[in-house]
């Protein structure tokens, strides 16, 4: 987890993890793949989704564009 956050936004993290793991296991895809057709750093995925990492817009348009879907729909999990 990233230091100095508040239990708000470390709540907020841990959702868009459980979100983009959703997201990816819809499409049949493991980490890995997700990685490689984003383009993005090896273990970076994983530390997303355990809400251990909060990605930069670029990060996420990346990943958005490799699961085929408009960067807002990764935020659609916000209640």
């Amino acid at each position: 987890m990233p230091k100095n956050l508040s239990k708000e936004e470390e709540q907020y993290l841990l959702k868009f993890g459980a979100n983009l793991r959703r997201l990816r296991d819809e499409r049949g895809m493991t980490q890995a793949d997700l990685v490689y057709e984003a383009g993005v750093h090896g273990n970076m995925v994983g530390r997303i989704e355990r809400g251990e990492r909060a990605a930069n817009i670029l990060q996420l348009e990346k990943i958005a564009k490799a699961l085929e879907l408009e960067i807002s729909e990764l935020f659609e999990f916000v209640e």
